[in-house]
């Protein structure tokens, strides 16, 4: 049975622990009126202080140039691995619908091309979103897939390698690519995921596997692994 006494203490030390913090917020408020009055607005920021991020990432760009040889136009733009060098590539890219057809970039985990043959693709496969030309939708929805897979949205998130916009004549393309096709539900966990990270309503996303991709003859259509 706790005493009286043992009450009266721990009264005290929440009294005491009340009054310091509300003397940290009157100070830190005090410093703020002070800032403002002397024209700063950006309170306790260091303009050279980086946030780093969990995974260093790379964006590339490719287009169609009439080489028979797909990759061979392939450019890197930029590797980034932190929030403040994203933000920098990201908001003086080309908007996505503004690139011409045939034209692709993408965004990739540090150390892993965008082709399927890399080491961490080739079991892999990737979620495919089809987009009507809208651009604003298509600029939102490629945005909202960027900063969900450098913001660790997916679990587990090795088993993530990158994303891809495709710009296109008959209908822009988003895929997300993963590690191991096999895994059924992780796969699903992770489409589900996408879905409700851009609030894709009535949208159906298909998976194909990277192997189906390649082997499947584009006239009679690929087969999906997995749907949503």
């Amino acid at each position: 049975m706790t005493s009286k006494k043992e009450i009266n203490e721990n009264e005290q030390e929440k009294e005491k622990e009340e009054i310091s913090n509300k003397k940290e917020e009157n100070e830190k408020e005090e410093l703020e009126e002070k800032d403002i009055k002397k024209g700063h607005y950006t309170l306790d920021f260091d303009p050279n202080q980086k946030h780093p991020l969990q995974n260093k990432w790379t964006m590339w760009v490719d287009g169609y140039s009439g080489s028979k040889n797909w990759g061979e136009d392939m450019k890197k733009i930029l590797d980034f691995e932190t929030v403040e060098d994203f933000w920098g590539m990201f908001n003086n890219l080309v908007t996505v619908s503004k690139l011409k057809h045939g034209t692709n970039f993408h965004l990739f985990k540090y150390g892993i091309k965008p082709e399927w043959e890399d080491e961490a693709n080739v079991n892999g496969g990737k979620w495919n979103l089809r987009i009507n030309r809208q651009a604003s939708k298509l600029e939102n929805l490629w945005a909202d897939t960027v900063l969900s897979i450098i913001g660790e949205r997916f679990e587990p998130e090795e088993e993530i390698c990158g994303a891809v916009v495709s710009i296109r004549h008959n209908g822009d393309r988003i895929a997300l690519w993963t590690k191991t096709a096999s895994k059924k539900e992780v796969q699903l966990e992770i489409g589900k995921t996408w879905k409700q990270e851009l609030n894709l309503r009535g949208m159906r996303l298909s998976y194909l596997t990277h192997k189906n991709s390649l082997s499947t003859n584009k006239r009679s259509g690929f087969q999906a692994t997995y749907e949503l």
